[in-house]
């Protein structure tokens, strides 16, 4: 827990001035409107669940929300000589896709303990069309976190930012939903999980 805390100094610093450089020409670019704001976390610890489908997701969503959010990215992040020493002051942890990778959720579960905002995408990697995917392993062990809400957020329009080998200037809105029923009683854990999983997907494409 230490360790949390020890960080954190140099990550909100380095988090506030990336936020700074990006909110004005992203906001500008993709007219960003953002609804239902109200239902935004006011304090941690929280998760908060997005669907994915462009590299600016973590921008956008992290320049949507007032305050910090420490997202759960891909491990292969890491191998990009500076982009791994960026992304972890920004708060960043990295997680293997497509498994139930217990470090990440172990990193994940640390966080939430310490009253910190995770992010992540349930469905691991990007979707193209604007078609959302299923839950991966792993999701819902972390969504039933006692105590923790789940914020289910819906981007649209950024499945059009890359057309092709151009970027677009599509017009993008990001919904910020209730917090999901995540409850499964009676079930047995492995079940619990995946309907866990389950429910966030739904929870988004409702939005």
């Amino acid at each position: 827990m230490a360790e949390t805390g020890a960080i954190d100094g140099m990550s909100l610093l380095v988090y506030g001035l990336i936020r700074i450089v990006l909110t004005t020409p992203l906001t500008l670019i993709y007219r960003i409107r953002i609804e239902g704001a109200e239902n935004w976390p006011r304090r941690g610890p929280a998760v908060i669940a997005s669907n994915h489908a462009s590299n600016l997701d973590p921008c956008l969503v992290g320049i949507a929300f007032p305050g910090q959010i420490r997202w759960m990215s891909k491990a292969e992040l890491w191998k990009v000589p500076g982009l791994g020493w960026l992304i972890t002051k920004l708060g960043a942890f990295p997680v293997r896709r497509g498994e139930a990778d217990r470090e990440a959720i172990r990193r994940a579960r640390e966080l939430l303990g310490a009253g910190f905002i995770v992010g992540m995408f349930p469905e691991g990697t990007r979707q193209r069309h604007g078609v959302l995917g299923e839950a991966q392993p792993g999701v819902g062990m972390l969504a039933m976190e006692p105590g923790v809400p789940v914020i289910p957020v819906r981007i649209r329009g950024d499945e059009r930012v890359m057309r092709g080998f151009r970027l677009g200037r599509p017009r993008i809105t990001i919904t910020v939903g209730r917090p999901v029923d995540v409850d499964a009683a009676g079930m047995s854990r492995g079940r619990a999980h995946r309907e866990a999983g389950k429910r966030i997907m739904q929870a988004i494409g409702e939005l």
